[in-house]
């Protein structure tokens, strides 16, 4: 699988917003686990990315938790992906007990162990903290009612079912551009997140 380092800049810098997407951009994407993989993807699709346009980095295995991993490996991306352009770096960790500024900041220590320049307002990275983790933003886009983020939240049956629920986050943030009063927190900080992808 590709690094961020081994890619290869496109024409010009694609970006999407309200619109369709202009032109190839390439997604590097860090996450826990394979629902919270499936469900950016499903997410992203809908703004007509292709699955050859996101590189997931190898889900972690074995005994080490999600979380530690992507804190791990997140400092190497974001090095990355500052070599190159046309292309963005989306990393999604879950909040799980801590507040999604403690989970932050995290990452910002990971960075300043290995000496990394921890993340500005020009780096093409996105941050997404969901709280207590993806399971409370799915059960609250599958019903629609306040959820409460302290708790944990059934997985779905199936990964794959979260195709709905990526359609009803993309249709708040892009047909009606604005997120139910009810909405999660952390979503709503995802929110500012998101408008990286906007430059």
């Amino acid at each position: 699988m590709m690094t961020a380092a081994m890619m290869t800049s496109g024409p010009g810098d694609g970006l999407w917003c309200g619109s369709e997407l202009v032109s190839g951009v390439r997604i590097i994407l860090l996450c826990e686990d394979s629902q919270t993989d499936t469900f950016v993807r499903r997410f992203l699709k809908r703004r007509n990315f292709q699955g050859r346009d996101i590189d997931t980095r190898p889900l972690p295995a074995g005994r080490q938790s999600g979380e530690q991993w992507v804190r791990e490996r997140y400092p190497d991306e974001l090095k990355a992906i500052r070599e190159i352009q046309n292309a963005y770096l989306i990393v999604v960790t879950d909040a799980d007990r801590n507040s999604t500024a403690e989970r932050r900041a995290q990452l910002d220590a990971a960075c300043d162990e290995k000496q990394v320049p921890r993340r500005g307002d020009g780096d093409r990275v996105l941050v997404i903290v969901p709280r207590r983790n993806i399971d409370t933003w799915l059960h609250y886009l599958g019903g629609g009612t306040a959820v409460d983020e302290t708790v944990r939240h059934p997985r779905l049956r199936r990964e794959s079912r979260c195709v709905t629920h990526a359609n009803v986050l993309y249709r708040m943030c892009h047909e009606t551009q604005r997120l139910d009063e009810d909405a999660p927190p952390s979503l709503r900080e995802s929110c500012g997140e998101y408008r990286r992808l906007q430059r």
